[in-house]
């Protein structure tokens, strides 16, 4: 190795839907939801992505959002659309209807009333429409009372004047938004609009969220967005979080940005970048001892762990050293010393590949190879298969995810072990349903008289669900975990872990004598038969006109169903934006 330069890997990019893939979508879901999606910029006169999207879905959205709500804001953009050679004929003649019902409310414009506080919600609805359409700039007593209103449609109106008219005094009041359910796409939106000037007042934003991890996430990509140079220190700063989403969030964002760290920083990240090492020995560790038991269940998820770790590894590394290691020169202010040299023996030992590719050699002898020249360095043993198992059930979240931990307590036949009890008891009152599920599932599997100990401590919202799975009255196919087994079948290329909040939202329905009448508008439902496994999807909306399908009993064609709310898609896609296109790619598919 000596001090020859070692050129690290390519990373692999997070792909963020892009306008232009959105907007070839063909279907009716996609479209919606592109409209929601960019409604602000529509009523504040960014109409560059007319241009852009060619769903006729969205286009029918617009029109009926427009007569619906009545909202002149939306005269530009059916202007620009009645006007163009661009769009088809039956397009641009339902634009000019609905710009002339506009423009019929312009002319008949009423005196807008004095004060607010006596008007009804319509009426302050039409107040602020036309506040948005005119050039006053509004006063802030007049937002705050839209804002202080308990519709969710007064507050989205007041979000989008203060993007407008840029009133920077009340970004605070913006991001108060991110807690309000059905505005935290508009308050991101409104903040990215800002652009620079909002810098310091999302820092401030960021810590008031506490415990919101999807808002969290959306902060750092805006802080990404909106923060120049001098002031990524916030940001850096998350590098050392207790967070392990934070921290890729984060160094993904700083990485994209090209930040070149402090020698300070610098030495911290090698702090980092040891301790990385550590976590990825002891998985890789235990994937060998996993594969040395047949546990084929845990040894996958253990080996998504590895490449998770990897990754997020190779990014420390780039922005400590950049593309190339150079051991022996000084190069972006660091100093070389024992511990440049220990990361760059060790990155060839993890990201060298030579062993990998010899034909004939089995995964677990590459596995041993490489764990053992880790050994010189980092030390650690391979554990005892049941003293690994429990390690990996009481193991920090932020090294193994719930997801794996679910796998763990799926993959135990029974407990055998008493040392395992307590740990597997603990996760009754875990947070995480799944494990809660699981931990009952396998007590269940271990003979009841270990629940008897704890059944009383145990919360009573949370001890009906947990008894009927003790005593075998729960359908297999009801619990999250088989859920999420399915959901990623359905969505590839999606981490499982990610998946268990759609999971968590996704309904169980037998056809029993409750029946199954009729799908829920606004979701996507897969039909299962006994003859087959291969459900049938149907995506139903709000605006069903045939009878028919509105009144019609499923249960005469299916033997259960698995049912997911459409909003729940959208929460999920503005935790997981990287994720989004992979499921409207599967709905597009399925609606047509």
């Amino acid at each position: 190795m000596g001090k020859r330069p070692y050129t690290l890997p390519e990373r692999k990019k997070k792909n963020f839907p892009d306008l232009n893939s959105w907007g070839n979508l063909k279907n009716k879901y996609s479209g919606k939801t592109l409209f929601r999606a960019k409604l602000f910029e529509i009523e504040t006169g960014n109409l560059s992505l007319l241009d852009i999207v060619k769903n006729n879905w969205y286009f029918e959205e617009l029109f009926c959002y427009s007569r619906n709500s009545r909202d002149i804001n939306m005269l530009p953009a059916l202007k620009k659309i009645a006007g163009s050679a661009g769009f088809d004929e039956s397009t641009r003649q339902r634009a000019s209807e609905t710009q002339e019902m506009l423009e019929e409310l312009v002319r008949n414009k009423k005196d807008l009333p004095s004060n607010l506080s006596d008007c009804s919600e319509a009426e302050k609805a039409e107040y602020a429409k036309w506040l948005l359409f005119g050039t006053r700039y509004p006063q802030t007593t007049e937002i705050l009372r839209l804002l202080r209103d308990k519709s969710v449609e007064l507050k989205r109106l007041a979000l989008f004047l203060i993007g407008k008219f840029k009133i920077t005094d009340m970004i605070q009041e913006v991001c108060t938004c991110f807690n309000i359910k059905g505005l935290e796409e508009d308050a991101y939106a409104v903040l990215l609009s800002f652009g620079k000037m909002s810098g310091k007042d999302i820092d401030r934003c960021y810590l008031a969220v506490a415990g919101n991890q999807a808002t969290h996430k959306a902060i750092l990509r805006l802080l990404g967005k909106c923060s120049n140079q001098n002031g990524f220190s916030f940001l850096v700063e998350r590098l050392w979080s207790t967070s392990r989403q934070v921290r890729e969030t984060v160094l993904d964002t700083l990485l994209e940005l090209k930040y070149r760290p402090k020698e300070s920083e610098i030495e911290k990240l090698k702090t980092s970048i040891i301790e990385t090492f550590r976590i990825m020995s002891w998985i890789l560790s235990a994937r060998i001892c996993l594969m040395n038991y047949n546990n084929t269940l845990l040894s996958e998820a253990i080996a998504k762990e590895y490449c998770r770790w990897k990754e997020y590894l190779l990014g420390l590394l780039c922005l400590a050293y950049g593309p190339v290691l150079r051991i022996g020169e000084k190069t972006n202010n660091v100093h070389i010393d024992e511990t440049d040299k220990l990361i760059r023996t060790l990155t060839d030992i993890i990201f060298t590949e030579k062993t990998e590719k010899e034909t004939g050699s089995q995964d677990i002898l590459i596995f041993q190879r490489k764990f053992k020249k880790l050994q010189r360095y980092l030390h650690g043993e391979i554990s005892p298969y049941n003293v690994l198992i429990e390690d990996i059930l009481n193991c920090d979240y932020n090294i193994l995810t719930v997801w794996t931990k679910a796998c763990a307590l799926r993959s135990i036949p029974e407990i055998e072990n008493v040392n395992m009890n307590e740990s597997v008891l603990a996760l009754l009152f875990s947070p995480e349903e799944i494990l809660r599920e699981e931990a009952a599932l396998l007590i269940s599997r271990s003979g009841k008289e270990l629940y008897k100990a704890a059944r009383g401590r145990i919360p009573l919202y949370l001890r009906e669900g947990i008894d009927k799975i003790i005593a075998a009255e729960t359908d297999e196919r009801e619990l999250i975990f088989e859920k999420v087994k399915f959901l990623s079948g359905c969505f590839d290329n999606i981490d499982e872990n990610e998946l268990i909040t759609l999971a968590e939202k996704t309904e169980y329905v037998k056809n029993d004598e409750k029946g199954i009448y009729s799908q829920p508008y606004n979701s996507i439902l897969w039909s299962f038969t006994q003859d087959n496994t291969v459900p049938e999807v149907i995506v139903k909306h709000d605006d069903i006109s045939d009878i028919r399908e509105m009144i019609k009993d499923l249960r005469a064609e299916s033997s259960y169903c698995y049912m997911l709310p459409l909003a729940a898609i959208r929460e999920f896609g503005f935790e997981y934006p990287e994720n989004t296109f992979t499921i409207l790619k599967y709905i597009d598919l399925k609606e047509e």
